[in-house]
């Protein structure tokens, strides 16, 4: 039976590969965020270079997709926040590391 010394180096050694496991899934999901984000950027691209020469077209695309460009339009702002919050766990888990890994 552990003493409670052992038990409290276990504890942490639980919670210090949990950490890391969370910190590789924010870490991929920061990049997934990314690439989603640089795709979307491309999307605007080929839109613009499309509707350049059909302005009138782009007039009607505009209003009839409108409910579904201002639900675009927030889904790509939430993917922002989120990965602003993402960028901002991963600094927090890696200095939380680094402090138990000094602490060893």
């Amino acid at each position: 039976m552990p003493n409670s010394s052992e038990r409290k180096n276990l504890l942490k050694d639980n919670f210090y590969y949990s950490l890391k496991e969370r910190l590789s899934f924010a870490q991929e999901y920061a990049i997934n965020c990314s690439n989603r984000l640089r795709q979307v950027e491309i999307d605007k691209k080929s839109d613009y270079e499309f509707f350049q020469q059909n302005k009138l077209l782009y007039i009607f695309e505009e209003i009839l997709n409108l409910p579904l460009n201002l639900l675009r339009s927030y889904k790509i702002t939430k993917l922002k926040i989120n990965l602003k919050k993402c960028l901002a766990d991963i600094k927090v888990m890696q200095e939380e590391i680094k402090i138990y890994e000094n602490k060893r």
